[in-house]
This record gives structure tokens, sequence and C-alpha cells, in this order.
């Protein structure tokens, strides 16, 4: 029976692959306007680890299932509570991020690394509701940038990984806020 593993990698296949491929495109290029899928994907990505933390021996089926339901509820928060869903959007991502960063392992941290990550996805969360847009441009942009990494070349690590997730967050956040300048210029 096959377990947790990384939310990314989990189901055998090529679709999966693919998969995060489009849902990363899809954050690093039209985040800000869909902002409800960007809270939607990092919602299935939270389920997904804490279903990887608490239930490590679990069936995969367990951490599909509450990756669905992380992803649901983002979507709902989303549409309902706009500014409470990207605040908690933030916090995940600002997390995720200086995890990554940093090469901790999210399943295995230990109590001085949960108060880091609790600290940085705070202070994210705050930035995301102060710089609304802007957060969401960068957030979904980073976010976009990673799945896109990760469905190309998983195991790419370092300091290269690190330069083509800021390259392509830089492309996608330009992107982004030259199509919020055009609607807004629509708007006025």
């Amino acid at each position: 029976m096959p377990h947790l593993a990384h939310p990314l990698h989990a189901w055998p296949g090529a679709a999966t692959p693919i998969v995060t491929l489009l849902f990363g495109i899809a954050l690093l290029l039209f985040g800000r306007r869909l902002f409800w899928l960007f809270v939607g994907v990092i919602g299935f990505m939270a389920g997904w680890y804490v279903a990887l933390a608490g239930w490590r021996h679990a069936p995969a089926g367990t951490g599909l299932l509450l990756a669905l339901v992380g992803g649901v509820i983002g979507v709902v928060l989303a549409l309902v509570f706009q500014k409470a869903a990207v605040a908690l959007a933030g916090f995940f991502v600002g997390a995720y991020l200086l995890a990554g960063l940093l090469g901790w392992d999210l399943a295995a941290l230990r109590p001085g690394q949960q108060l880091v990550l609790l600290i940085a996805g705070v202070v994210a969360a705050i930035l995301a509701l102060v710089l609304f847009d802007l957060a969401l441009i960068l957030y979904s942009a980073v976010a976009g940038a990673g799945l896109i990494l990760d469905s190309i070349h998983p195991r790419f690590s370092g300091g290269a990984r690190l330069l083509l997730l800021v390259l392509l967050a830089a492309a996608g956040a330009a992107v982004q806020a030259h199509w919020l300048e055009r609607f807004k210029v629509r708007r006025a």
C-alpha cells in the first residue's frame, strides 16, 4: 500500500507533473486575477503537509483527502472571506518559502524550527494584508515558480534552483503587475 510522500510526487504516472506544471503556470501568470485558485492550491498543499506530518504511515488516499479538503476550504475562504484567505495563504507561503530556503523538511521540524516558521508565516500574513495586491502578485508568482520548477525537475536544488525561482517569480510578478495596471487604467 502506498504511503504519503512529497505532494508533488505522490501519485504515479505522467499526469501529476503536467497538472503541477499547469497550476504553476496559472499561478505564475494569473495568480492575482485568479486569487481563489492561488488560495485553493495553497490550501491543498497545506492539507497535504498536515497529512504528511501527522499521518506519515497512512494510506496515500488519506493525504489526498486532507489535501482536497484544504483546497476546498481555501477556495471557499477566498470567495467568502477574501482578506482572511489572503492572510492565510500568505502565512503558508511565507512559512513554506522559508523552510525551502533553509532546506528544512516540513514533516520533521524541531520545535525551534516550528517557531521560526510560525514567525515567518505571521510576518508574511501581515504583509499580505497591508500590501494586498502586491502580496497577491508576489506570493502567487513565487508559488507558481516553485510548482513549475518542481514539475520540471523535482530534485533540482541549491543555488541554481534559487536563481531560477527568483527569475521565474520576477518574470511572473512583472506580467501580473502589468496586467493589474492595465486593468486599473481601464476601470478609471
